[in-house]
């Protein structure tokens, strides 16, 4: 494209203080750009930052580094050309329907009579004739979400911003609903010129966008770019589709899980840092269900069917196997799951044998080692939590120290490697003393 982007972001980067007091760097170095008749998805995992750019781009957040510009010029506080539907609804429970949707033009000098037919053509075109006097309590979670629509539209601005709109919807009302702000969008009914959607659903991502932004994390930055030409309405059971989700898969996977890492991340990310793993934010009994279903597919699984098996989406499927990884538990050459023999061992064992086998796997890890180094310092074998949440801090700048700690804590507990006091905060090891 040769238009001046609407929206543009050069070498953006965002950090936040956390109460500990520590700072968590959530993007860096991001080029991202929104021309006109553009639709984009920003597509990637939890903690990729998506929503970041997406509130920065808004001006609803201040980048730390970089520019971010409209029309070429810097922008300054709230972005004018933008409306924004949010995932929560985000709707006045004690305002009806009409009065959630009039609510976003009270900034601007309109009579009422313009207010009037502004709302009632928003009204019209997402379906909520009928409902005006209506309050949230008496409305579905996809009605819900029409308000917000909505009110985004009402505002007639060129740039709708979509943050996960359809991630709290059951999957028939959010494919009913993405089908219609695309077919509102094209209509040319609004004066919404371009869209920019932030999903971690691929799916939708290629329904929707004409150009899909694959984020990366630690910390999250823009890795790849796929144009999407497929004609519109895209029909998700051809072949042309199909092939589409695959290849947009295969990055996905590849930006979480890679066989070999790109040159240029070998060199972006300080030995210290990569020497420690992270451990995906997930439950261990979900892990041993994963172990369970790939031992049913005589050990091996594909990765893109796992997620209907075990009934997650492809990003939860992703976390699961990169945690059975972690744990030597098993192997992912390309797209393919497979027990190692330790996972094998550990499907075949009965709880005694499968809690031993995840003491040793997870007491392996250098992090585990790391912190137990820590704890051995002390006399009695414990340390306040906010202790272990400074020095993770320092060893992983990029994550957020509090989470990391929830997750050491939650899988020490079940492999009995760490016991946890909540009443005084305290980590210790488990070494089979009383807690008390």
């Amino acid at each position: 494209m040769t238009d001046s982007p609407l929206i543009e972001l050069r070498s953006v980067s965002k950090k936040f203080q956390l109460e500990s007091g520590a700072e968590l760097k959530v993007l860096e170095g991001v080029n991202l750009s929104l021309h006109d008749s553009d639709v984009v998805a920003l597509l990637g995992p939890s903690g990729s930052g998506k929503s970041t750019c997406l509130r920065i781009m808004s001006g609803l957040i201040d980048a730390s580094l970089g520019e971010v510009l409209t029309h070429g010029e810097a922008l300054e506080g709230i972005n004018p050309e933008v409306a924004l539907v949010f995932q929560s609804f985000a709707l006045f429970p004690w305002e009806t329907v009409y009065d959630n949707i009039a609510l976003a033009l009270k900034p601007i000098e309109m009579t009422p009579g313009e207010v009037k037919e502004r709302v009632k053509r928003a009204i019209d075109l997402v379906g909520l004739e009928g409902f005006e006097e209506a309050y949230p309590r008496e409305l579905s979670g996809g009605m819900k979400q029409r308000v917000g629509i909505a009110r985004a539209l009402v505002m007639e601005r060129p740039i709708l911003f979509l943050d996960e709109p359809f991630s709290a919807l059951d999957m028939l009302t959010a494919d009913t609903l993405r089908t219609e702000i695309l077919n509102i969008f094209r209509s040319g009914k609004t004066p919404t010129r371009s869209l920019l959607i932030v999903t971690h659903n691929i799916q939708e991502a290629v329904v929707i966008a004409k150009r899909i932004l694959v984020m990366g994390v630690n910390p999250g930055h823009v890795r790849d770019e796929i144009l999407n030409d497929l004609p519109y309405p895209r029909e998700e059971d051809s072949a042309v589709f199909i092939r589409m989700v695959s290849r947009v898969h295969a990055m996905i996977t590849d930006t979480m899980m890679p066989d070999v890492p790109k040159a240029e991340e070998v060199v972006r990310v300080p030995h210290r840092e990569s020497a420690l793993q992270i451990l995906p934010d997930v439950q261990i009994s979900e892990v041993v269900g994963l172990l369970e279903s790939i031992h049913d597919e005589n050990g091996t699984a594909d990765i893109f069917d796992l997620g209907q098996t075990i009934g997650k989406d492809f990003g939860q499927t992703l976390y699961l196997v990169k945690a059975a990884e972690l744990l030597d538990l098993v192997d992912t050459p390309r797209q393919t799951v497979v027990l190692t023999e330790s996972g094998r061992l550990f499907v075949k064992g009965d709880i005694n044998v499968r809690k031993r086998m995840l003491h040793d796997l997870f007491g392996a890890l250098r992090i585990v080692q790391q912190v137990s180094a820590l704890l051995k310092q002390s006399e009695t074998l414990r340390l306040p939590v906010e202790v272990i949440e400074q020095k993770v801090a320092g060893w992983l700048p990029n994550e957020n120290p509090e989470n990391v700690v929830s997750v050491l804590i939650s899988w020490g507990r079940f492999s009995e490697v760490f016991g946890y006091n909540d009443d005084a905060k305290e980590l210790y090891l488990d070494v089979g003393q009383e807690t008390a």
